[in-house]
């Protein structure tokens, strides 16, 4: 689970659904921080309704902190997951737009159900099969603007495009080049105002086949919202 001073970087919101219940947990790239639990207060179809719609809003209010992925878990032989999903897919469309969306089979209602699935290594597969979509999604996005849009590839531009008042879109860079400046706090600072100015942002790891297309643009590539 989390450890101080380890967390890492956002890659996946994982939801633990049982028993009326929605368990959200926070998948960094070295650790796993438990997050918050909404409740089905009334087992009807209107609390069903309401309690879908609560889980939505607060997938949307994680997005802007940069997790690209949705692992919806819940014990085998329940139709939880399945029932979110349908929700989803018949009245939340945008959402299966910006994220990847995968179910796992297990229960991920408490710490102990979570630190089981990872000593199995069934949150990382989800997560890695999740993020091989969203990373070519991403890069087919990146190669049209390449052919047409407003792309930057260094953070003094893209600084400059946000003081032109000039929305990013997305950003995409890769793990070494996220780890060279973490500790550099205008690059820090600009990927916090692009994420409140609702830019998505993406972080490739090394062995990831898409991020080597990165490396070749430098490392960070921004593309401008037209």
């Amino acid at each position: 689970m989390s450890r101080r001073g380890r967390r890492g970087y956002p890659t996946a919101i994982l939801i633990g659904l049982d028993n009326n219940t929605a368990n959200f947990w926070l998948v960094f790239s070295e650790s796993i921080k438990q997050g918050k639990t909404i409740s089905c207060e009334n087992v009807d179809d209107k609390g069903d309704y309401k309690f879908s719609e609560e889980i939505v809003e607060a997938v949307r209010a994680l997005i802007p902190d940069g997790f690209n992925q949705l692992i919806i878990a819940s014990p085998g032989k329940t139709h939880y997951a399945f029932e979110l999903l349908e929700h989803i897919n018949r009245r939340q469309g945008w959402l299966t737009r910006r994220l990847t969306v995968k179910e796992l089979q297990g229960r991920a209602a408490s710490a102990n159900d979570v630190i089981q699935l990872v000593k199995n290594n069934r949150i990382q597969e989800s997560v890695e099969e999740a993020a091989g979509e969203t990373n070519e999604r991403i890069i087919e996005r990146l190669e049209k603007a390449l052919n047409g849009g407003d792309v930057l590839f260094t953070v003094q531009e893209i600084s400059e495009a946000m003081y032109a008042e000039k929305n990013p879109e997305f950003i995409i860079v890769t793990e070494k080049f996220d780890s060279t400046n973490r500790g550099n706090r205008k690059y820090q600072s600009l990927i916090q105002r692009a994420k409140n100015m609702g830019a998505t942002i993406t972080i490739l790891r090394q062995r990831e086949s898409t991020s080597k297309r990165i490396e070749q643009l430098g490392g960070f590539v921004c593309v401008i919202r037209e």
